[in-house]
């Protein structure tokens, strides 16, 4: 039996069509574990870039162009968690602004 890609990732739905979630046998991230996750590597890229420069400082054997992609990849993935960051508090203090 052949089955249709799109229908093959709508197990959550039942013949009436509404949405039950995810099985019991399907693991979520939380968003706490989503964070983590990321920051965990932000750190690994971080200090990979580090290592490069100083094996480049100080005179290792060490490819300029790997060194150089290695500190701009951990620049890009800093600024962008600045970015995420800014746009959470942005939203807490919006949330905080309603008034119910």
């Amino acid at each position: 039996m052949k089955v249709d890609p799109l229908v093959s990732g709508m197990d959550g739905l039942s013949g009436s069509g509404q949405y039950h979630g995810p099985k019991a046998s399907e693991k979520r991230e939380g968003f706490s574990q989503i964070l983590e996750n990321g920051l965990d590597k932000l750190n690994s890229t971080i200090n990979s870039a580090d290592e490069q420069a100083k094996a480049l400082a100080t005179g290792k054997e060490v490819d300029v162009s790997d060194a150089m992609i290695a500190i701009t990849k951990a620049d890009i993935s800093f600024k962008l968690f600045l970015q995420l960051r800014n746009r959470a508090i942005s939203a807490y203090e919006e949330i905080m602004r309603l008034q119910f």
